[in-house]
Protein backbone atom coordinates (compact mmCIF):
# COMPACT_ATOMS: atom_id res chain seq x y z
CA UNK A 1 0.00 0.00 0.00
CA UNK A 2 1.11 3.56 -0.63
CA UNK A 3 2.59 5.07 2.39
CA UNK A 4 0.96 8.12 3.94
CA UNK A 5 3.14 10.25 5.97
CA UNK A 6 2.13 13.14 8.72
CA UNK A 7 4.26 16.40 8.32
CA UNK A 8 6.07 15.61 11.22
CA UNK A 9 7.32 13.08 9.31
CA UNK A 10 7.89 14.90 6.31
CA UNK A 11 9.80 16.97 8.24
CA UNK A 12 12.36 14.55 9.80
CA UNK A 13 12.87 13.08 6.73
CA UNK A 14 13.94 16.62 4.67
CA UNK A 15 15.85 17.40 7.65
CA UNK A 16 17.63 14.36 6.65
CA UNK A 17 18.08 15.18 2.96
CA UNK A 18 19.30 18.38 3.60
CA UNK A 19 22.21 17.47 5.39
CA UNK A 20 23.07 14.95 2.82
CA UNK A 21 22.71 17.45 -0.55
CA UNK A 22 24.00 20.23 -1.51
CA UNK A 23 22.75 23.57 -1.23
CA UNK A 24 19.63 24.06 -3.04
CA UNK A 25 19.69 20.44 -4.61
CA UNK A 26 15.87 19.53 -3.06
CA UNK A 27 14.92 22.69 -4.12
CA UNK A 28 16.11 22.28 -7.61
CA UNK A 29 14.63 18.74 -7.74
CA UNK A 30 11.15 20.19 -6.39
CA UNK A 31 11.33 22.80 -9.14
CA UNK A 32 11.75 20.54 -11.76
CA UNK A 33 9.24 17.94 -11.19
CA UNK A 34 6.57 20.76 -10.69
CA UNK A 35 7.72 22.46 -14.03
CA UNK A 36 7.66 18.75 -15.62
CA UNK A 37 4.05 18.68 -14.63
CA UNK A 38 3.27 21.70 -15.53
CA UNK A 39 5.00 21.31 -19.14
CA UNK A 40 2.82 17.95 -19.54
CA UNK A 41 -0.44 19.91 -18.65
CA UNK A 42 0.53 23.15 -21.02
CA UNK A 43 0.85 20.26 -24.47
CA UNK A 44 -2.14 18.60 -23.30
CA UNK A 45 -4.45 21.66 -23.50
CA UNK A 46 -4.67 24.42 -26.17
CA UNK A 47 -1.82 26.44 -27.04
CA UNK A 48 -0.58 29.68 -26.43
CA UNK A 49 -2.10 29.07 -22.38
CA UNK A 50 -0.21 31.58 -20.19
CA UNK A 51 1.36 30.20 -16.55
CA UNK A 52 1.06 32.52 -13.64
CA UNK A 53 2.87 31.12 -10.39
CA UNK A 54 2.04 32.88 -6.54
CA UNK A 55 5.24 32.54 -4.53
CA UNK A 56 4.62 32.63 -1.14
CA UNK A 57 6.92 33.77 1.56
CA UNK A 58 8.72 30.24 2.66
CA UNK A 59 10.40 27.42 0.08
CA UNK A 60 7.07 26.64 -1.21
CA UNK A 61 7.40 29.70 -3.42
CA UNK A 62 11.08 29.43 -3.74
CA UNK A 63 10.29 26.24 -6.02
CA UNK A 64 7.27 28.13 -7.66
CA UNK A 65 9.71 30.75 -8.62
CA UNK A 66 12.29 28.04 -9.37
CA UNK A 67 9.65 25.95 -12.08
CA UNK A 68 8.89 29.57 -13.43
CA UNK A 69 12.02 29.71 -14.53
CA UNK A 70 12.69 26.73 -15.77
CA UNK A 71 9.35 27.21 -17.38
CA UNK A 72 10.71 29.90 -19.07
CA UNK A 73 14.07 28.16 -20.29
CA UNK A 74 12.02 25.64 -22.14
CA UNK A 75 10.34 28.98 -23.88
CA UNK A 76 6.78 29.09 -22.69
CA UNK A 77 5.31 32.27 -21.38
CA UNK A 78 5.91 31.83 -17.46
CA UNK A 79 5.13 34.83 -14.84
CA UNK A 80 5.92 35.21 -11.29
CA UNK A 81 3.69 37.05 -9.02
CA UNK A 82 3.70 37.72 -5.18
CA UNK A 83 0.72 38.98 -2.82
CA UNK A 84 0.71 41.85 -0.30
CA UNK A 85 0.53 40.32 3.21
CA UNK A 86 2.61 36.69 2.07
CA UNK A 87 5.54 37.79 0.23
CA UNK A 88 8.90 36.55 1.09
CA UNK A 89 10.15 39.31 4.09
CA UNK A 90 14.04 40.48 3.16
CA UNK A 91 15.38 37.35 4.74
CA UNK A 92 13.86 34.18 3.32
CA UNK A 93 14.81 31.10 4.11
CA UNK A 94 18.65 30.34 2.02
CA UNK A 95 17.57 28.20 -1.05
CA UNK A 96 14.54 30.54 -1.68
CA UNK A 97 17.14 34.01 -1.45
CA UNK A 98 19.29 31.79 -3.82
CA UNK A 99 16.51 31.50 -6.24
CA UNK A 100 15.12 35.23 -6.08
CA UNK A 101 18.59 36.47 -6.69
CA UNK A 102 18.74 33.97 -9.85
CA UNK A 103 15.27 35.36 -11.04
CA UNK A 104 16.59 39.43 -10.22
CA UNK A 105 19.48 38.45 -12.65
CA UNK A 106 17.63 37.67 -15.24
CA UNK A 107 14.96 40.55 -15.31
CA UNK A 108 11.92 37.68 -13.84
CA UNK A 109 11.61 38.76 -9.88
CA UNK A 110 8.06 38.28 -8.89
CA UNK A 111 5.86 40.89 -9.94
CA UNK A 112 3.87 42.07 -6.66
CA UNK A 113 0.28 42.94 -6.20
CA UNK A 114 -0.54 44.61 -3.65
CA UNK A 115 -4.46 45.40 -3.56
CA UNK A 116 -7.57 43.19 -4.70
CA UNK A 117 -7.99 45.62 -7.92
CA UNK A 118 -4.48 44.66 -8.53
CA UNK A 119 -5.36 40.88 -8.78
CA UNK A 120 -8.44 41.34 -10.43
CA UNK A 121 -6.56 43.21 -13.28
CA UNK A 122 -4.73 40.60 -13.76
CA UNK A 123 -7.73 38.25 -14.65
CA UNK A 124 -9.82 41.09 -16.06
CA UNK A 125 -8.98 39.61 -19.85
CA UNK A 126 -10.44 36.32 -18.92
CA UNK A 127 -13.29 36.88 -15.64
CA UNK A 128 -14.80 39.77 -17.88
CA UNK A 129 -16.54 37.67 -20.50
CA UNK A 130 -16.15 37.50 -24.21
CA UNK A 131 -16.51 41.29 -24.67
CA UNK A 132 -13.01 42.32 -23.43
CA UNK A 133 -11.97 40.16 -26.58
CA UNK A 134 -9.05 37.94 -24.73
CA UNK A 135 -6.64 36.92 -26.35
CA UNK A 136 -5.28 33.16 -25.24
CA UNK A 137 -6.74 30.43 -23.12
CA UNK A 138 -7.16 31.28 -19.42
CA UNK A 139 -3.79 30.54 -17.10
CA UNK A 140 -2.51 27.92 -15.76
CA UNK A 141 -1.90 29.08 -11.90
CA UNK A 142 0.98 27.57 -10.00
CA UNK A 143 -0.18 27.75 -6.35
CA UNK A 144 2.83 28.46 -4.26
CA UNK A 145 1.69 30.29 -1.48
CA UNK A 146 1.88 27.99 1.41
CA UNK A 147 2.85 24.63 1.89
CA UNK A 148 2.64 21.68 4.55
CA UNK A 149 2.25 22.54 8.39
CA UNK A 150 0.05 25.83 7.70
CA UNK A 151 -2.06 26.91 11.00
CA UNK A 152 -4.02 29.91 9.81
CA UNK A 153 -7.01 30.12 7.95
CA UNK A 154 -5.86 32.24 4.31
CA UNK A 155 -6.95 36.16 4.20
CA UNK A 156 -6.72 39.08 2.61
CA UNK A 157 -5.67 38.43 -1.23
CA UNK A 158 -4.92 34.84 -1.09
CA UNK A 159 -8.08 34.50 0.13
CA UNK A 160 -9.49 36.50 -2.48
CA UNK A 161 -7.44 34.61 -5.19
CA UNK A 162 -8.87 31.65 -4.24
CA UNK A 163 -12.54 32.57 -4.57
CA UNK A 164 -11.30 34.06 -7.86
CA UNK A 165 -10.12 30.81 -9.26
CA UNK A 166 -12.74 28.91 -7.85
CA UNK A 167 -15.01 30.64 -10.24
CA UNK A 168 -12.60 30.88 -13.57
CA UNK A 169 -12.04 27.40 -15.55
CA UNK A 170 -8.10 28.07 -14.61
CA UNK A 171 -6.01 25.03 -14.28
CA UNK A 172 -4.11 24.82 -10.90
CA UNK A 173 -1.19 23.03 -9.72
CA UNK A 174 -0.80 23.08 -6.57
CA UNK A 175 3.12 22.37 -4.96
CA UNK A 176 2.97 20.01 -1.85
CA UNK A 177 -0.85 20.82 -0.92
CA UNK A 178 -3.01 23.52 -1.87
CA UNK A 179 -3.02 26.60 0.30
CA UNK A 180 -5.38 26.38 3.15
CA UNK A 181 -5.58 22.78 3.42
CA UNK A 182 -4.03 20.68 6.52
CA UNK A 183 -1.76 17.75 5.19
CA UNK A 184 -2.27 15.78 8.33
CA UNK A 185 -6.85 16.00 8.56
CA UNK A 186 -7.82 16.93 5.22
CA UNK A 187 -9.61 20.39 6.51
CA UNK A 188 -9.49 22.95 5.59
CA UNK A 189 -7.59 25.39 7.84
CA UNK A 190 -10.32 28.14 7.15
CA UNK A 191 -13.35 28.74 5.07
CA UNK A 192 -11.08 28.74 1.90
CA UNK A 193 -8.81 26.99 0.17
CA UNK A 194 -6.57 26.81 -3.15
CA UNK A 195 -8.80 24.87 -5.76
CA UNK A 196 -6.09 22.12 -7.68
CA UNK A 197 -6.48 20.38 -10.46
CA UNK A 198 -3.09 18.96 -10.01
CA UNK A 199 -1.36 18.26 -6.50
CA UNK A 200 2.44 17.42 -6.86
CA UNK A 201 3.38 16.88 -3.32
CA UNK A 202 6.58 16.38 -2.04
CA UNK A 203 9.01 13.28 -0.66
CA UNK A 204 5.78 11.19 0.62
CA UNK A 205 2.34 11.04 0.17
CA UNK A 206 0.13 12.87 2.44
CA UNK A 207 -3.04 11.57 4.20
CA UNK A 208 -4.53 14.71 4.17
CA UNK A 209 -4.76 14.53 0.77
CA UNK A 210 -7.27 11.71 0.71
CA UNK A 211 -10.08 12.46 2.55
CA UNK A 212 -12.10 15.38 4.32
CA UNK A 213 -13.02 18.28 2.54
CA UNK A 214 -9.96 18.65 0.93
CA UNK A 215 -10.89 16.11 -1.72
CA UNK A 216 -12.67 18.84 -3.60
CA UNK A 217 -9.52 20.91 -3.88
CA UNK A 218 -6.35 18.28 -4.54
CA UNK A 219 -7.62 17.19 -7.87
CA UNK A 220 -5.05 14.44 -9.23
CA UNK A 221 -2.52 13.84 -6.61
CA UNK A 222 1.60 12.93 -8.17
CA UNK A 223 4.08 12.20 -5.75
CA UNK A 224 7.98 14.00 -6.43
CA UNK A 225 10.10 11.46 -3.71
CA UNK A 226 13.30 13.71 -4.46
CA UNK A 227 14.81 10.93 -4.50
CA UNK A 228 14.42 10.24 -0.92
CA UNK A 229 13.19 7.12 0.62
CA UNK A 230 9.77 7.43 2.44
CA UNK A 231 8.78 4.02 2.24
CA UNK A 232 9.62 2.84 5.38
CA UNK A 233 8.41 5.65 7.46
CA UNK A 234 4.66 5.32 6.95
CA UNK A 235 2.63 6.68 9.49
CA UNK A 236 -0.59 5.18 7.23
CA UNK A 237 -2.02 4.04 4.29
CA UNK A 238 -3.55 4.18 1.15
CA UNK A 239 -5.75 1.64 0.06
CA UNK A 240 -6.19 1.03 -3.54
CA UNK A 241 -6.95 -1.55 -6.09
CA UNK A 242 -4.02 -3.37 -6.40
CA UNK A 243 -3.62 -4.29 -2.67
CA UNK A 244 -7.31 -5.05 -2.94
CA UNK A 245 -6.97 -7.66 -5.28
CA UNK A 246 -4.39 -9.07 -3.12
CA UNK A 247 -6.94 -9.38 -0.41
CA UNK A 248 -9.62 -11.47 -2.35
CA UNK A 249 -10.76 -14.52 -0.66
CA UNK A 250 -9.75 -17.64 -2.48
CA UNK A 251 -12.78 -19.09 -3.90
CA UNK A 252 -11.38 -23.72 -4.11
CA UNK A 253 -13.11 -25.79 -7.07
CA UNK A 254 -13.94 -27.96 -4.27
CA UNK A 255 -16.09 -26.25 -2.30
CA UNK A 256 -19.81 -26.11 -0.91
CA UNK A 257 -21.83 -23.58 0.50
CA UNK A 258 -20.33 -23.74 4.12
CA UNK A 259 -16.73 -23.06 2.40
CA UNK A 260 -18.09 -19.27 2.44
CA UNK A 261 -19.46 -18.87 5.64
CA UNK A 262 -22.93 -17.66 6.86
CA UNK A 263 -23.63 -14.14 7.73
CA UNK A 264 -26.63 -13.22 10.46
CA UNK A 265 -28.67 -9.79 9.67
CA UNK A 266 -30.18 -8.62 12.47
CA UNK A 267 -32.32 -5.75 12.33
CA UNK A 268 -35.12 -4.40 10.32
CA UNK A 269 -37.04 -3.06 13.05
CA UNK A 270 -40.30 -1.52 12.36
CA UNK A 271 -40.49 0.69 9.11
CA UNK A 272 -36.61 -0.02 8.52
CA UNK A 273 -36.97 -3.72 6.97
CA UNK A 274 -35.25 -2.77 3.76
CA UNK A 275 -32.41 -2.03 5.91
CA UNK A 276 -31.98 -5.54 6.73
CA UNK A 277 -32.34 -6.49 2.87
CA UNK A 278 -30.08 -4.24 1.77
CA UNK A 279 -27.51 -5.57 3.76
CA UNK A 280 -28.23 -9.89 3.53
CA UNK A 281 -28.10 -8.74 -0.19
CA UNK A 282 -24.81 -7.44 -0.12
CA UNK A 283 -24.03 -9.96 2.31
CA UNK A 284 -24.79 -13.14 -0.13
CA UNK A 285 -23.75 -10.69 -3.30
CA UNK A 286 -20.31 -10.20 -1.62
CA UNK A 287 -19.79 -14.42 -1.47
CA UNK A 288 -20.95 -15.67 2.12
CA UNK A 289 -22.61 -19.28 1.58
CA UNK A 290 -25.60 -18.83 3.69
CA UNK A 291 -27.40 -15.25 4.48
CA UNK A 292 -30.18 -14.87 7.40
CA UNK A 293 -32.24 -11.99 8.40
CA UNK A 294 -33.53 -12.01 12.27
CA UNK A 295 -35.65 -9.02 12.53
CA UNK A 296 -37.30 -8.21 16.25
CA UNK A 297 -40.75 -7.14 14.35
CA UNK A 298 -40.92 -10.73 12.89
CA UNK A 299 -39.75 -12.89 9.87
CA UNK A 300 -38.32 -10.17 7.05
CA UNK A 301 -38.90 -12.02 3.66
CA UNK A 302 -37.27 -11.11 0.51
CA UNK A 303 -39.27 -12.25 -2.45
CA UNK A 304 -36.47 -11.07 -5.04
CA UNK A 305 -34.51 -13.18 -3.49
CA UNK A 306 -35.65 -16.10 -2.05
CA UNK A 307 -31.73 -17.70 -0.91
CA UNK A 308 -32.41 -15.42 1.78
CA UNK A 309 -33.70 -17.11 4.98
CA UNK A 310 -35.27 -15.99 7.66
CA UNK A 311 -34.41 -16.62 11.66
CA UNK A 312 -36.44 -16.42 14.67
CA UNK A 313 -34.74 -13.13 16.57
CA UNK A 314 -35.01 -14.98 20.12
CA UNK A 315 -33.41 -18.28 18.94
CA UNK A 316 -29.66 -18.68 19.46
CA UNK A 317 -26.90 -17.63 16.91
CA UNK A 318 -25.33 -21.13 16.70
CA UNK A 319 -24.14 -21.89 13.14
CA UNK A 320 -23.84 -18.31 12.31
CA UNK A 321 -20.23 -17.23 11.77
CA UNK A 322 -20.72 -13.63 11.33
CA UNK A 323 -23.65 -11.33 13.24
CA UNK A 324 -24.32 -7.79 11.34
CA UNK A 325 -26.33 -6.27 13.57
CA UNK A 326 -28.20 -3.09 13.99
CA UNK A 327 -29.26 -2.31 10.38
CA UNK A 328 -33.09 -0.51 10.67
CA UNK A 329 -32.96 -2.29 14.06
CA UNK A 330 -34.40 0.43 16.14
CA UNK A 331 -33.70 1.56 19.85
CA UNK A 332 -36.74 0.00 21.38
CA UNK A 333 -36.10 -1.95 24.62
CA UNK A 334 -36.69 -5.49 21.72
CA UNK A 335 -33.87 -3.90 20.14
CA UNK A 336 -31.43 -3.16 23.01
CA UNK A 337 -32.23 -7.34 24.19
CA UNK A 338 -31.21 -8.37 21.17
CA UNK A 339 -28.22 -6.26 20.86
CA UNK A 340 -27.30 -7.57 23.97
CA UNK A 341 -26.97 -10.68 23.13
CA UNK A 342 -25.06 -10.23 19.76
CA UNK A 343 -22.78 -8.35 22.12
CA UNK A 344 -22.51 -11.48 23.78
CA UNK A 345 -21.74 -14.48 21.16
CA UNK A 346 -18.48 -15.11 20.39
CA UNK A 347 -19.74 -14.99 16.70
CA UNK A 348 -17.72 -12.35 14.57
CA UNK A 349 -19.96 -8.79 14.81
CA UNK A 350 -20.14 -5.93 12.33
CA UNK A 351 -21.87 -2.97 14.13
CA UNK A 352 -24.04 -0.35 12.38
CA UNK A 353 -26.44 2.26 12.54
CA UNK A 354 -29.12 1.28 15.26
CA UNK A 355 -26.31 -0.30 16.82
CA UNK A 356 -23.99 1.80 17.54
CA UNK A 357 -26.49 4.36 18.66
CA UNK A 358 -27.47 2.08 21.46
CA UNK A 359 -24.20 1.80 22.15
CA UNK A 360 -23.27 5.64 22.23
CA UNK A 361 -26.64 5.75 24.58
CA UNK A 362 -25.87 3.27 27.16
CA UNK A 363 -21.61 2.37 27.84
CA UNK A 364 -22.11 -0.14 30.13
CA UNK A 365 -22.73 -2.19 26.84
CA UNK A 366 -19.94 -4.62 27.04
CA UNK A 367 -18.43 -5.21 23.46
CA UNK A 368 -17.03 -8.32 23.83
CA UNK A 369 -18.13 -11.24 25.95
CA UNK A 370 -15.97 -11.25 29.32
CA UNK A 371 -12.86 -13.30 28.61
CA UNK A 372 -12.64 -13.20 24.90
CA UNK A 373 -9.97 -12.18 23.03
CA UNK A 374 -10.23 -9.64 20.13
CA UNK A 375 -9.07 -12.24 17.67
CA UNK A 376 -11.42 -14.86 18.97
CA UNK A 377 -14.45 -12.15 18.75
CA UNK A 378 -14.09 -9.53 16.29
CA UNK A 379 -15.66 -6.30 15.91
CA UNK A 380 -16.25 -3.94 13.20
CA UNK A 381 -17.96 -1.05 13.61
CA UNK A 382 -19.11 1.31 11.17
CA UNK A 383 -20.24 4.87 11.89
CA UNK A 384 -20.90 7.81 10.14
CA UNK A 385 -19.60 11.17 11.33
CA UNK A 386 -22.88 11.54 13.20
CA UNK A 387 -22.69 8.22 14.74
CA UNK A 388 -19.25 8.73 15.36
CA UNK A 389 -19.55 11.90 17.07
CA UNK A 390 -22.48 10.29 19.23
CA UNK A 391 -19.78 7.61 20.05
CA UNK A 392 -17.28 10.07 21.42
CA UNK A 393 -19.22 12.62 22.82
CA UNK A 394 -18.64 15.18 20.37
CA UNK A 395 -19.94 17.07 17.46
CA UNK A 396 -19.71 15.66 14.16
CA UNK A 397 -18.00 19.05 12.89
CA UNK A 398 -15.38 17.60 15.39
CA UNK A 399 -15.12 14.12 14.12
CA UNK A 400 -14.46 15.76 11.05
CA UNK A 401 -11.52 18.56 11.57
CA UNK A 402 -8.93 15.34 12.42
CA UNK A 403 -10.85 12.13 10.52
CA UNK A 404 -8.08 9.85 11.15
CA UNK A 405 -7.58 10.98 15.15
CA UNK A 406 -10.97 10.64 15.78
CA UNK A 407 -11.45 7.11 13.82
CA UNK A 408 -8.11 5.68 15.85
CA UNK A 409 -9.92 7.19 19.06
CA UNK A 410 -12.58 5.38 19.05
CA UNK A 411 -10.84 2.56 17.66
CA UNK A 412 -8.91 2.12 20.80
CA UNK A 413 -12.24 3.12 23.14
CA UNK A 414 -14.17 0.42 22.05
CA UNK A 415 -11.09 -2.23 21.07
CA UNK A 416 -12.63 -2.97 17.08
CA UNK A 417 -11.80 -2.16 14.26
CA UNK A 418 -13.69 1.37 13.20
CA UNK A 419 -14.42 2.19 9.88
CA UNK A 420 -15.38 5.92 9.73
CA UNK A 421 -17.51 6.34 6.76
CA UNK A 422 -17.46 9.79 4.25
CA UNK A 423 -14.80 11.23 1.68
CA UNK A 424 -11.74 9.06 2.14
CA UNK A 425 -13.40 6.69 4.47
CA UNK A 426 -10.85 6.01 7.38
CA UNK A 427 -10.41 2.33 8.84
CA UNK A 428 -8.79 2.34 11.96
CA UNK A 429 -7.58 -0.35 14.46
CA UNK A 430 -6.85 -0.25 18.52
CA UNK A 431 -3.16 -0.43 17.83
CA UNK A 432 -2.89 2.62 16.67
CA UNK A 433 -2.34 1.38 12.78
CA UNK A 434 -4.82 3.26 10.35
CA UNK A 435 -5.38 3.17 6.37
CA UNK A 436 -7.60 5.55 3.90
CA UNK A 437 -9.37 4.23 1.33
CA UNK A 438 -8.46 5.25 -1.83
CA UNK A 439 -12.48 4.57 -3.85
CA UNK A 440 -15.52 5.85 -3.16
CA UNK A 441 -17.62 9.16 -4.38
CA UNK A 442 -20.71 11.17 -3.97
CA UNK A 443 -22.69 8.97 -5.68
CA UNK A 444 -22.75 6.76 -2.18
CA UNK A 445 -24.32 9.31 -0.38
CA UNK A 446 -28.23 8.26 -0.46
CA UNK A 447 -30.01 5.93 2.35
CA UNK A 448 -29.20 2.77 2.53
CA UNK A 449 -25.67 2.73 1.10
CA UNK A 450 -24.18 2.13 4.61
CA UNK A 451 -26.47 -1.49 5.31
CA UNK A 452 -24.54 -2.13 1.83
CA UNK A 453 -21.58 -1.69 3.59
CA UNK A 454 -21.74 -3.37 6.57
CA UNK A 455 -22.87 -6.57 4.76
CA UNK A 456 -20.36 -6.64 2.41
CA UNK A 457 -17.83 -6.55 5.19
CA UNK A 458 -19.93 -9.09 7.57
CA UNK A 459 -19.40 -11.16 4.26
CA UNK A 460 -15.67 -11.49 3.89
CA UNK A 461 -15.48 -11.73 7.66
CA UNK A 462 -17.25 -14.68 6.56
CA UNK A 463 -15.35 -16.02 4.33
CA UNK A 464 -11.99 -16.12 6.99
CA UNK A 465 -10.77 -12.70 6.06
CA UNK A 466 -9.57 -10.79 9.19
CA UNK A 467 -11.48 -8.30 10.68
CA UNK A 468 -8.63 -5.57 9.31
CA UNK A 469 -8.58 -7.14 5.99
CA UNK A 470 -12.33 -7.59 5.64
CA UNK A 471 -12.85 -4.13 6.58
CA UNK A 472 -10.28 -2.75 3.65
CA UNK A 473 -11.19 -4.70 0.83
CA UNK A 474 -14.82 -4.54 1.95
CA UNK A 475 -14.25 -0.37 1.93
CA UNK A 476 -12.59 -0.30 -0.94
CA UNK A 477 -15.18 -2.74 -3.36
CA UNK A 478 -18.39 -0.75 -1.51
CA UNK A 479 -16.09 2.63 -2.71
CA UNK A 480 -15.79 1.25 -6.37
CA UNK A 481 -18.77 -0.05 -6.84
CA UNK A 482 -20.14 3.64 -5.93
CA UNK A 483 -17.67 4.66 -9.22
CA UNK A 484 -19.01 2.32 -11.35
CA UNK A 485 -22.42 4.50 -10.95
CA UNK A 486 -21.46 7.61 -14.02
CA UNK A 487 -24.89 9.29 -12.81
CA UNK A 488 -26.99 10.61 -10.03
CA UNK A 489 -29.54 9.09 -8.76
CA UNK A 490 -27.84 5.80 -7.52
CA UNK A 491 -30.24 3.48 -5.98
CA UNK A 492 -29.04 1.41 -2.62
CA UNK A 493 -30.96 -0.75 -4.25
CA UNK A 494 -28.67 -1.35 -7.02
CA UNK A 495 -25.22 -1.20 -5.10
CA UNK A 496 -24.71 -5.23 -4.15
CA UNK A 497 -24.79 -6.17 -7.93
CA UNK A 498 -22.15 -3.47 -8.99
CA UNK A 499 -20.43 -4.55 -5.55
CA UNK A 500 -20.57 -7.99 -7.08
CA UNK A 501 -19.17 -6.56 -10.38
CA UNK A 502 -15.96 -4.89 -8.38
CA UNK A 503 -15.22 -8.06 -6.95
CA UNK A 504 -15.06 -10.12 -10.27
CA UNK A 505 -13.34 -7.27 -11.67
CA UNK A 506 -10.46 -7.93 -9.30
CA UNK A 507 -10.05 -11.12 -10.08
CA UNK A 508 -8.43 -9.98 -13.63
CA UNK A 509 -5.78 -7.02 -11.73
CA UNK A 510 -2.42 -7.92 -12.00
CA UNK A 511 -1.34 -8.66 -8.32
Amino acid sequence: MTALLFTSTIRRIEADGLARTGPGELMARAASAVADAVEELLREGPVGRPVFAFCGPGNNGGDALLATLLLHERGFDARAFELAGCAAGAAPPDDTARVRARAAALGLSPTRLQSGDALQALFAPWTNGPATGAPRPVPLVVDGLFGIGLARPLDGLAAELCRLLAGLESPVVAIDVPSGVDTDTGALVGPVAMPATLTVTMIGDKPGLHTGRALDHVGQVRVAPLELDASAQADGLLFGRCEAARRLPRRPRDSSKGTFGSVLVVGGGRGMTGAALLAARAAQYGGAGKVWIASPQGPVFDPGQPQLMTRDADAGFDGVDVLVAGCGLGTEADARALLLRVLASPAAAVLDADALNLLAADRRLALRPPGAAPDQSPRVLTPHPLEAARLADCSAAEIQRDRIGAASALAGRYDAIVVLKGAGTVVARPDGRWAIIDAGGPALATAGTGDVLAGVIGSLLAQRLSAWDASLLGCWVHGNAGDRWRAVGLSAAELPGLVRESLAALTETPT
